[in-house]
């Protein structure tokens, strides 16, 4: 059986390598006589015909498609004309969207099954299922259409030892291209300094339960032992020619002993790699200690997830950092000469102007290299979405196409002054002389800085306030292809 694993273009602005569908091609090659094949669209920018072409191409018995939230309509769209250009492929799709819009996905009769949540596992069963030509019966975790009736998937449990799974099929991605890819940033992190990067997962899952994230992983850590991930970082080294590890976990830094053992186990083999952490750590979940062994180790850059400088918003929506930890934290931090970035996010359920501007006052207040602020995307399938519903706010109708994009404004606070509070944030964060010195000083900038400006500026000013949102209705309770 044939399998080609890809995911189309869409507006999210980096490519960074696909770990998910690499896992996933190296795990179903493991496990079966499966031909697997990768193919990112998003880093080659690649057209729908395009992606057509490399379907023919390969001639694949199964396409899957691994899609964002925010990339639901060139999902859909990407379905659809493989699936007219070749009737007889199987489609799948897997990722957040089809996790929590299945019933969407799979209103496309071009979409013949969606995966819900981890995609090892029951997307094995699914393959094992179409080789024998079965239908994929009491298949946990797996969607699909009969005799015109939707099978709501099972909830399958998530994998607790996920050192059964290979690591990333990384021989099927040319990381060459990603070093160097002239269309899109590959890093996550944009300020880094060293174009040979790479992106390593430790782990899978999250305990908080903050109301406006996914659930893809579950809500438990799972970790991956320290031997697993070092192989898997000496093989990126010594195989792929990569200077430079970004860790890209939700929560690397949850258990401050087990931070501190591995990154001590890092600094013991001196790797001579140098490390960031782009992703958002829990920035009261550090220590002293752990900040001078991550230095220690390279590490050049962390990102703190804080989100909200309001006591207030931050127990509503369950993130519940430690402000005044926080702070000491980043200072701290900043003071060790690392490039220190920040998450913030305006415009949760019921937020004020005040509690807004409390946020971006915490933000320009601590010794940050550089901050990014979010307008809160209510994203389907999160109990922020649920909450807006159910008190009568249309997030249904939003427009989730774009991480800068307005999709849905649930706070109390309208819309333009909404826009101009971001606006006013990266001014006045940015403005501050001291800290464009401080970031000069410890963030390099990376090649794609100032089209990430450009890209930017044209979501917050310049993208037109009424354009169309766009639409997946054509391809929705159709004929088939």
């Amino acid at each position: 059986m044939r399998i080609l694993l890809l995911r189309p273009n869409s507006e999210v602005y980096t490519s960074t390598p696909p770990m998910g569908i690499l896992t996933l091609a190296a795990y179903y090659r493991s496990k079966g006589p499966y031909e697997v094949g990768v193919f990112d669209g998003r880093a080659h920018i690649s057209t729908t015909e395009e992606l057509v072409e490399v379907a023919r191409e390969f001639k694949p018995d199964v396409v899957g498609l691994s899609l964002f939230s925010m990339e639901r309509v060139e999902g859909h769209e990407t379905a659809w004309a493989i699936k007219k250009a070749l009737p007889r492929v199987t489609i799948v799709a897997g990722g957040p969207y089809p996790t929590t819009s299945y019933k969407e996905m799979l209103a496309n009769p071009a979409v013949d099954f969606a995966v819900v949540g981890e995609g090892e596992l029951s997307g094995l069963e699914l393959l094992e299922a179409l080789q024998a030509g079965q239908l994929p019966q009491n298949i946990s975790g797996v969607s699909w259409r009969q005799n015109g009736s939707l099978i709501a998937p099972d909830i399958r449990d998530f994998i607790e030892d996920l050192d059964v799974l290979p690591h990333p099929a990384w021989d099927l991605l040319d990381l060459e291209f990603y070093f160097y890819n002239p269309h899109k940033p590959a890093p996550m992190n944009l300020y880094q300094k060293n174009v040979r990067s790479a992106p390593v997962f430790t782990s899978r899952g999250c305990p908080y339960r903050c109301v406006y994230c996914h659930n893809l992983f579950g809500k438990k850590l799972r970790r991956h032992s320290a031997k697993y991930i070092l192989d898997e970082i000496i093989y990126l080294k010594e195989k792929k020619g990569v200077e430079e590890i970004e860790v890209t976990d939700d929560i690397f830094n949850l258990d401050p002993e087990w931070t501190r053992g591995f990154v001590q186990s890092i600094i013991d083999r001196n790797l001579g790699l140098t490390f960031s952490f782009p992703n958002g750590l829990r920035a009261d979940r550090m220590t002293p200690e752990i900040i001078d062994l991550m230095v220690k180790m390279g590490t050049y850059r962390i990102v703190y997830a804080v989100e909200s400088g309001s006591p207030r918003v931050q127990k509503d929506i369950r993130k519940n950092v430690d402000l005044v930890k926080a702070r000491e934290n980043i200072n701290y931090t900043a003071s060790k000469g690392v490039s220190v970035g920040s998450f913030f996010i305006l415009g949760f359920l019921d937020e004020t102007e005040e509690e807004m501007r409390q946020t971006i006052d915490f933000a320009c207040s601590v010794k940050l290299s550089t901050a990014s602020f979010f307008i809160l995307t209510p994203f389907p399938g999160t109990e922020v979405y649920q909450q807006a519903l159910a008190k009568g706010i249309p997030v249904d109708r939003g427009d989730y196409t774009h991480y800068y994009a307005l999709a849905a404004n649930i706070s109390q606070v309208p819309d333009k002054i909404l826009i101009r509070l971001r606006l006013w944030a990266y001014l006045r964060f940015y403005g501050n002389p001291i800290r464009l010195l401080r970031m000069v000083r410890t963030t390099p900038l990376h090649r794609h800085f100032f089209k990430t400006l450009w890209t930017a500026f044209k979501y917050f000013v310049l993208r037109p306030k009424n354009e169309p949102r766009k639409d997946i209705s054509e391809f929705l309770n159709a004929t088939t292809p």
